[in-house]
């Protein structure tokens, strides 16, 4: 992942931006900077689509909109590969196709779509994938870029300064996954990753 910039982190120290966790940082900065350049305010739900819209020869798309026989269809949408979400496709150059799973949730959707995006912003290598194997994977996975374009998706979708005003407020991880449209699990995730979480696990309703 590409470091952010000296005269960046300076310029949001001490703004309440930036949550406690170290480890958190940089993905921190890269998702706020995504927002800024949406010029969506860190209260507001992100349109993930409009992501999409700042990469040049970038379409989403449902696999179910692909020009395949229905029983390929179907086998994306039940026990086939029901827990498959989403991939990014190389076209042609300059061109990416990003295909999600029309048969999750739109909560699950928009994580999905945002961790596609920033494997394409981050420029991550692509893992391969094998149809006929021999060990019983069928694509190669780098824990390392999948966590990174999972918790910048992740922050993007759900900053930390209004995550903890939310929490301060009292509201209920339910409430707050509803506002921003994204899951309750979402929501826990980033509040475990801010270090929010003890103070979220205690609002009364809040899933434990």
């Amino acid at each position: 992942m590409q470091r952010v910039s000296y005269a960046t982190i300076n310029r949001r120290k001490g703004t309440g931006l930036i949550p406690p966790n170290k480890k958190q940082w940089n993905v921190e900065h890269h998702a706020l900077d995504l927002r800024e350049e949406l010029g969506v305010g860190f209260e507001l739900p992100l349109d993930h689509l409009a992501a999409f819209a700042a990469l040049p020869g970038t379409k989403v798309l449902p696999h179910g909109a692909l020009p395949l026989a229905n029983e390929f269809v179907e086998h994306f949408r039940s026990d086939g590969l029901g827990n498959w979400s989403g991939m990014a496709v190389s076209i042609a150059p300059g061109v990416e196709w990003v295909i999600y799973n029309d048969a999750h949730s739109i909560t699950r959707v928009r994580a999905t779509l945002m961790e596609e995006f920033f494997h394409l912003r981050f420029k991550h290598p692509r893992s391969k994938v094998r149809l006929l194997s021999t060990d019983g994977k069928h694509r190669t996975i780098d824990p390392t870029v999948e966590n990174e374009a999972y918790h910048t998706g992740a922050a993007a979708l759900v900053p930390f300064v209004t995550l903890k005003r939310m929490v301060d407020d009292g509201l209920t991880a339910d409430k707050i996954a509803k506002h921003f449209r994204v899951s309750p699990g979402l929501i826990d995730f980033r509040a475990k990753v801010t270090k929010l979480y003890p103070r979220l696990r205690n609002r009364s309703g809040t899933r434990r």
